[in-house]
């Protein structure tokens, strides 16, 4: 089930997709730049995650709930518009280069991501325990499966015509 939040971020990565396809970039050079910023941030994204958590715990037990809100929420979007934009890129990576980006660097930048996107979940529950992840958190989690089985579906196709 998409939502409308995930339509979005799907269409907004599409749109900056064609615009670095009209302003000259190359599916190569965009590989080259991801696979050359993922390494040299290894440690700090990870890293991140603790330090969200840690702050959820530590505003919730203090009582900063709107710092809290406003901090997981803004994690929360960006983990999700990021899981869409690395879904598109990596359907562009694979139809134009041929290659799983997911396979190769992507695989550390997709668990970072989820790491993320469950870290802002559980801060959201330390702000208010019902508020509603379950359908979000489902979909985000069975986009890589998808995109996955498009990768495999057309590699089939490929082999076999």
């Amino acid at each position: 089930m998409v939502s409308e939040k995930m339509s979005r971020y799907f269409f907004i990565s599409g749109c900056v997709a064609a615009f670095f396809h009209f302003a000259g970039v190359t599916s190569a050079e965009a590989l080259a730049w991801v696979n050359g910023f993922l390494p040299v941030n290894r440690v700090a994204l990870p890293g991140g995650v603790v330090v969200l958590i840690c702050a959820a715990l530590v505003f919730g037990g203090v009582g900063f709930f709107n710092i809290l809100f406003v901090m997981a929420k803004a994690v929360y979007g960006l983990a999700q518009f990021l899981l869409c934009a690395m879904s598109v890129a990596l359907l562009i990576f694979w139809f134009d280069l041929g290659v799983n980006f997911w396979l190769e660097e992507g695989g550390f930048w997709l668990i970072v991501l989820y790491a993320w996107l469950y870290g802002a979940a559980f801060s959201l529950w330390v702000f208010d325990f019902n508020y509603p992840l379950r359908n979000t958190l489902l979909a985000y989690s069975a986009l890589p499966f998808v995109c996955l089985a498009v990768v495999w579906a057309s590699d089939l196709i490929r082999v076999y015509l």
